[in-house]
């Protein structure tokens, strides 16, 4: 059975839904009962592709409070292998308050300095050796990794023949001279990037999706996936390039997690040997039936239902 190793991001998610746009000009609002969920870019992912049939393993960092407590659990019975689960002795877990719009927008007010901590010495090896993709999730956001730590996971990754994968969590006010810069070494050694166009533009300086490709074809990356949100995403090899249109008949009610349940769709389609487009319409298809519940992953359907949807609807 193929096998994917998460390392990244881990928060303690506590959606606050529906929160009306005008909020600060009121007292106060009613709203759902608040519902505490495993979050993170890297820990979303693992939880997805567990959802969609794939084991996966994950590394990140917890700590000695209820929340880490929670975040071990749910990962647990979310059936993700927490072997590489670490806890630090001193710091608090992260935490992310999610603010839902009632159209499905949100908002976080985040506490994740813990996440900063997190650096290659965190990394189990004998993990990245038992996996066929290695994933980093929210890169650019993780002080301890992105300063080598990720360069250095893929560098080992490669040499053990694994594909990479990678994502951003920045907010993308920096711009592409530093984080390109920043990131030489990752690019050079990472199979398949899938950047936000927000986050492709922070990372390359450009706004147009012809220049983000030009630029990024200097380095060794074969597949560049430009998420879109609800418009779908830009797909290309660096020879031909699609546009995937996503299914816009499902009802929005929480776009929390959507970019990370299209990452774990992607990677599942890869592994299940498929090309890249199908594996693109085949993430639209779980990142589409994720955004109808509340939750990072809530919606995230099984592998037979994504599947037998893109079957049905595929245009």
């Amino acid at each position: 059975m193929k096998q994917v190793y998460c390392v990244g991001l881990l928060v303690c998610d506590i959606p606050l839904w529906p929160v009306p746009s005008e909020i600060f000009s009121r007292d106060r609002c009613t709203i759902e009962k608040p519902l505490w969920g495993v979050g993170g870019d890297a820990a979303n992912v693992a939880v997805a592709l567990n959802k969609l049939g794939i084991p996966t393993t994950f590394t990140g960092l917890m700590g000695k409070d209820m929340y880490g407590e929670f975040l071990a659990r749910g990962l647990k019975e979310a059936g993700v292998d927490i072997r590489g689960l670490k806890e630090h002795p001193t710091m608090g877990s992260g935490v992310s308050h999610i603010i839902i719009e009632p159209g499905g927008e949100r908002h976080f007010l985040v506490y994740r300095d813990i996440n900063d901590e997190l650096d290659y010495s965190c990394v189990c090896e004998e993990l990245i050796a038992e996996s066929d993709i290695v994933y980093l999730g929210s890169c650019m956001c993780l002080e301890g990794m992105d300063n080598g730590g990720t360069a250095e996971l893929f560098r080992k990754a490669k040499s053990l023949g694994k594909i990479t994968v990678t994502d951003f969590g920045g907010s993308g006010e920096l711009k592409g001279d530093y984080w390109l810069k920043h990131l030489d070494q990752v690019l050079r050694n990472c199979d398949i990037l899938m950047p936000s166009m927000r986050e492709a533009t922070a990372l390359t300086g450009e706004v147009e999706l012809p220049r983000i490709r030009e630029t990024l074809s200097d380095y060794d990356i074969k597949t560049l996936v430009v998420k879109l949100g609800a418009q779908g995403c830009y797909l290309t090899d660096f020879k031909d390039e699609w546009m995937i249109p996503t299914f816009p008949e499902f009802p929005v009610v929480d776009t929390t997690g959507a970019g990370d349940s299209f990452v774990a769709g992607f990677i599942r389609g890869i592994l299940e040997g498929w090309d890249n487009q199908s594996s693109a319409v085949f993430a639209c298809s779980v990142a589409s039936h994720n955004v109808t519940k509340v939750g990072a992953t809530a919606g995230v359907p099984d592998f037979d239902t994504a599947y037998r949807y893109v079957k049905e609807h595929r245009r």
